[in-house]
């Protein structure tokens, strides 16, 4: 059975990506890899074009991961409270 794919989401303005492949890194960190051997094995770069909202990408392990765009959520509420120091 294959993993399900890692979905990476980029900002409106993006054209490209850069992202981690979730299952190379369980792969790295249950072969017992280094955290360095683990991002290096698991790396994957990219471009979107500016027109499209989904791309579908492979890592060299051939994982897949979806890069989706997605509107900037609202800003939060902020309470003025939470900046006071007691």
């Amino acid at each position: 059975m294959s993993a399900a794919p890692t979905t990476v989401w980029v900002s409106p303005s993006a054209t490209a990506f850069s992202c981690l492949c979730e299952h190379c890194l369980e792969h790295a960190r249950v072969a017992g890899a280094s955290l360095f051997e683990a991002i290096q094995a698991a790396g994957l770069r990219g471009a979107i074009p500016v027109d499209t909202n989904l791309v579908v990408a492979r890592c060299e392990a051939g994982h897949e991961l979806v890069v989706r765009r997605v509107e900037r959520p609202p800003g939060l509420a902020t309470d003025v409270r939470q900046l006071q120091l007691a």
